[in-house]
This record gives structure tokens, sequence and C-alpha cells, in this order.
């Protein structure tokens, strides 16, 4: 099936249980501490509330809902690209039971959906069901338990294997800190070649069993308890109206369909990207930078060792995904700009751009595949093809500044290595590297640090009593400051001489407040990760374990203008040559 027909299907196959089909919700919400929807609920909330009433007769809907994951309590962008289900723009399957049908019906239809009507091997199909832990809420979900254990039995096989239990943490949905809730009941699909792993893989973040469906059955209201109370100051009532809420990942669905040849051959990788959802886009990246996708797969366990395959397949991956971001966003009227989700999605597109330059790019590209979208999606979202021409062209602006910017700083760059050469400097003599002259002496200093939302940073810090780090250790500092760049935050340039570290950097947000606007990532928190997890590595290749490597404290600069950001960049890139560590070739 093309991923249209599997789209359709589900939605024909809850039209044929009386279910009302609504269209998606747009990106921008109207709850005010969401950056974008996230989620296929978000439009019924109020109805779980209690605030509105359902419109629909009987109370049951079903649709594609629209969603983005960037930035917030839900944040997937730093995953993107580095392995085969993680995307910042997706839909949501799902059919909501406004206290009409509960657990009985939700869960035979998705068995009938998923085994009856697709074909999925129901041998390969794990249920898990909610039992509580110490101080969790509620009770084992007998209820839930029975009708998939019935299901299983029919198809011969032992729910014992098949119906696993799980705690809060996967089994039991929270809208917030309080408001309604309820024990939920996810179905994972094992894709080993075999598909013999008997439940072990559930819930163990393996992209060979993964979540394709998650059923959630909204019957508590969390009511806040004067002075503590049970469950951490929180009571959970019994609703009047219970609610079903399910979400199915679409992008997985046909992931899966497609990638197993119908459900016939799981002996192949299953990927989100290794389907006809994004085949389109890459096609076009392959005519516009003549380079080819070969999806392969970095390994997450060595991240500065990617081979250029490894790297171009990256790129296509997420560029693939962030136009599909970009051009729902705008399509719903969301701008990239300086503020709140507008960063957020402006921080999308630069990535976007930036691995545009491992393709080869220097002039804007990006913009030109919203018209691949705007094809392959207009029909189901009539709005990113009524859009098209005001999607591609604040692309297009953002993306000719954004080069810009970073045509400068390679500019910049250049120049001053040819004024060096030029100029016939010489490196420092040795006696001066890297402890400093006789007798120096070094202490501890507790430094003020000066924060503020979107600032720039130049960041020094020192080894311990000025170690000396090996060539090795050095790359394996400087690996690590690579890696967080683009996941924490926007790296401009870093260098790591032989007793310490410049840095000049963006940080990221993080997560989002109350109010919806963004926390960003800490200096304090950028360094404990970058000094914790290369002392450790540089502990090990020195052999000397436990050992300090980093002073605790850290110089920052806040930078303060686009004269400052040009001064420390060229300053850190004139480093390794001042200190003798390079020469003029």
């Amino acid at each position: 099936m093309t991923s249209a027909e599997i789209r359709q299907s589900f939605l024909d196959f809850f039209r044929e249980k009386q279910h009302t089909i609504v269209p998606s919700s747009s990106l921008l919400p109207d709850a005010p501490n969401l950056l974008f929807t996230n989620a296929g609920m978000n439009q019924f909330v109020p109805i779980f509330l209690g605030q509105e009433k359902p419109l629909w007769t009987p109370p049951r809907v079903a649709d594609t809902q629209k969603c983005i994951r960037a930035g917030g309590k839900h944040n997937d962008l730093e995953d993107v690209g580095l392995d085969t289900y993680h995307h910042t723009f997706f839909e949501m399957l799902g059919n909501w039971s406004f206290g009409d049908y509960f657990k009985k019906e939700a869960v035979e239809w998705a068995w009938e959906l998923l085994v009856e009507r697709w074909n999925f091997p129901a041998q390969r199909l794990y249920a898990t069901v909610y039992k509580p832990g110490s101080d969790e809420p509620s009770e084992f979900d007998q209820e839930a338990y029975e009708h998939w254990a019935r299901l299983f039995r029919e198809a011969d096989l032992d729910p014992k294997i098949h119906v696993l239990n799980s705690g809060k943490a996967d089994n039991f949905w929270m809208m917030g800190d309080t408001g309604p809730c309820g024990p939920c009941s996810e179905v994972h699909v094992d894709l080993t070649p075999d598909g013999d792993t008997r439940g072990a893989l559930v819930n163990k973040e393996d992209p060979r069993c993964i979540e394709i469906w998650n059923l959630v059955f909204i019957q508590f209201n969390a009511e806040p308890v004067a002075g503590g109370g049970d469950s951490g100051g929180v009571k959970y009532v019994p609703l009047t109206a219970r609610h079903v809420d399910t979400g199915m990942g679409f992008e997985r669905a046909v992931a899966i369909i497609q990638g197993t040849k119908n459900l016939t051959d799981f002996s192949g990788t299953i990927s989100n990207y290794e389907t006809d959802i994004f085949r389109p886009i890459f096609d076009e990246l392959e005519r516009l930078s003549g380079k080819k996708y070969a999806s392969t797969l970095p390994d997450r366990s060595q991240p500065s060792t990617l081979s250029s395959q490894q790297a171009t397949d990256i790129a296509f991956r997420v560029i693939a995904d962030h136009i599909r971001a970009l051009s729902f966003a705008i399509a719903d009227g969301i701008i990239p700009s300086n503020e709140g989700r507008g960063y957020v999605l402006r921080r999308i597109l630069r990535r976007a751009v930036r691995y545009g330059r491992t393709l080869g790019f220097r002039e804007p590209f990006f913009y030109k595949l919203a018209e691949v979208v705007a094809k392959m999606m207009g029909d189901t979202f009539p709005e990113v093809r009524e859009k098209q021409s005001k999607i591609k062209e604040t692309i297009r602006r953002e993306e000719e500044a954004f080069n810009k910017t970073l045509d400068k700083g390679i500019e910049l760059f250049e120049r001053e290595i040819a004024r060096m050469g030029s100029a016939g400097l010489q490196p420092v003599p040795s006696g001066m590297l890297p402890n400093g002259p006789p007798g120096a002496r070094y202490w501890k200093r507790r430094l003020p640090h000066y924060e503020r939302a979107h600032g720039i940073y130049h960041i020094t810090f020192s080894t311990r009593q000025h170690r000396v780090l090996s060539q090795e250790a050095r790359m394996i500092a400087l690996a690590a400051i690579v890696y967080f760049d683009q996941k924490r935050y926007d790296l401009f340039a870093a260098c790591v001489m032989p007793d310490h570290v410049h840095i000049l950097f963006q940080p990221w947000p993080k997560a989002d407040n109350a109010e919806g606007k963004p926390i960003f990532w800490s200096l304090a928190d950028l360094m404990h990760s970058i000094k914790s997890f290369t002392a450790r590595e540089i502990n090990k290749v020195e052999n000397a374990k436990g050992s300090h490597v980093w002073e605790n404290e850290y110089h920052d600069r806040l930078m303060r203008s686009d004269r400052d950001v040009e001064e420390k960049f060229l300053y850190i890139c004139r480093n390794p040559w001042t200190e003798g560590l390079v020469g003029p070739n």
C-alpha cells in the first residue's frame, strides 16, 4: 500500500465504526504553554476538561493530526537524521471516544485493524498494560489485560508472553500534574528478522521493536491535595464520563508496511525514511546536489567517526524532515523569528541549511523542496498547496540571510589565515608552551556568570594545574564539543589547546516554561556535559583513571555585538597558530 492508501484505510476503518472524520487542527496551538501542536489530543482538551460538549453523534471521531516536536518537553530535534524514526514533523493517526465506548472496543478495533485489515503477524505484536509500582496511582488494569489476553489466546498465542505489564512511566498518561488522566495500553511490533524475541525488546529503546499505537483510557481526574496526600500531593478521582484517546505514528506504520513488502519480509532495516513519504524529497535532493542517498546509519557510540557517505545520508534525512516541518508550520502562520516558536522554527531551518553545506550547497536550495512537499501532501492538507508561494518565499529569504552569515564567517577565517601567512608570523617559542614560565602559580577562581536568552558566549576553561593533553586527548575533547553542535547549541568556533579550550557558541532551548517561553541550556549544564564526558574518555586513553582533567571553573563572556562575535571568532581561529601548534601550511 502507498502511504496515502494507508492513511485513507485508517480513516475508512473508523468511519465504518461510526466515527466522524475531522480535519487536523493547526500546528499553532490554542494552549499558551505549547510551542506547537504536538499530539492528536490537543484540539480535544476542552472536552476532556469538561469545558465543552462533543459536537458529534455518536460522540466519537478520528483524524490525522499534523504535529511538530521540537523544543519544550517533547523535543526530537537533536535525534533527527541520526536514526530511522525520529522526526520534527509527523502525522498522528487517532480515534477518540468522548464518554461513549471504552476499553473493550478500543482494544478489539486496534487488533482488528492491525491483524485482520492490515495483516500484521499477530505473533509479532505485544501489548503493554498498566501495573502500578509502589507509590504509583490506581490499580492493575485488569480490564485491558483481559481483552488483550482473550485476543492473543484466540490467535493461539500465550498472553503471558504477549501481554506485558509496566508502571506509570510507560503506561499511565497524564495531561499535566493535575487534570484528566488514566492508564494506557501500547501496541509494540517486533521487527527482528525471526520475530521471536518474546517481548524482550519492548520499551528498551531498540529500533527493532517499536511502539506503533497507544490507547489511552481517560478515567480519572488528578486533583491536588492540600498538605500532601497520596501519590505526591494528588488524589485520583474517577470521572463520570470516561474517554478513549489513541495515537498511531503514521510514518512508523508506513515504514513497517512498506519496509517489509506488505508484512511478508522482515529481513531488512525498517526505516521511516525508506518510504514513499520521503522518497520524492530524496529524488529532488539527489537531482539538486548530484549526490546519492545510500541509507547508511552512523554508529551512535562513535559520533566522531562518520564516513563521507554517512555524513551525506544524515544530511539527506535532516533536510527531508525539516522541509516538511517548515512547510507545514509556515502554512499555518508560524514564521521564523527570534522569539518563541518562531525561534525554534528558525533553528530548524538553519540546521537544514548547515547540513546542506555537507551536500555542497552554497546557494539557496532548501526552499525549492517546498514544491515537492506541496505536491505530495496537498490533497490531504490543502493549506500547503494553497500557501506554497508564501512558504517558498519565506524559506528563501531566511536561507539567503543565513548563507550570508555563514559565508562571512568562512571569509573572515580564510582572510585571517592569509594575513598571518603573508605577514610571516612565527610561532611563539616552545618554552612558552604549555606550562608557562618557571615558578608560575595557579589558583581556582569563583567567577560571575552572565546569561541571557539567545546569548552568544565565548567560553574558556583550563586543564587542572595546566595538565598537558596528548593529541588523542585533545581530539576527544574537540569531538565532544562538535557532537553537541546542533543538539544543545550552535557552534561558531572551537579549539582545544594542550592545556585549555576555547568555544564560541549560542545555547539552544531545552524546554519551555508554563507560559510557553523557552528555557535555554545553561552554561553550567553545557560545561558539565562536555567536561564530565571528556574527562572519563581522556583518562581512559591516558591510563589515568579517576584523576582530574579540568578545573572546576570556566570563564565566559557574553557577546554584546556582531563585532564582539567577529573578534572572538578570529581569536579562536588564530590560537593554534600563535601558540605554535600549526605552521603556515
